[in-house]
């Protein structure tokens, strides 16, 4: 009995310190600046594409930075992004949080692996 107090207790304190929790994903795929956008082309079979931008109210500007580096990064540009899924118009968009494993030269996409075919 007094271990069901005990997680319900947690349980209720985890909910009110962390008020609404939102939800976020690991999007694996490659890089490249398309007119002034970021933009993520996913490592899926359809491709799926992604403008990446800064969360707003965010001191960390990891998208910014990324724009900056790609002028100068030998493509294909991998990248681990962590962030959240929104739709910006016809967009498909990632807020981002986070930005790992940045690799110049290096695709995980299917048809570079094939050779283009």
């Amino acid at each position: 009995m007094r271990s069901q107090h005990l997680i319900g207790g947690l349980a209720a304190a985890v909910l009110l310190a962390g008020g609404v929790a939102q939800a976020q994903d690991l999007y694996v795929g490659t890089v490249a600046l398309e007119k002034d956008a970021v933009v993520l082309t996913r490592c899926d079979l359809v491709q799926n594409r992604y403008v990446l931008r800064d969360r707003k109210g965010e001191r960390a500007q990891p998208v910014a930075e990324l724009r900056q580096r790609l002028k100068t990064l030998k493509a294909p540009v991998y990248v681990e992004v962590i962030g959240d899924y929104a739709e910006q118009g016809e967009d498909n968009v990632l807020d981002v949080i986070g930005l790992e494993n940045l690799k110049a030269g290096k695709s995980c996409h299917l048809s570079d692996a094939l050779g283009g075919r």
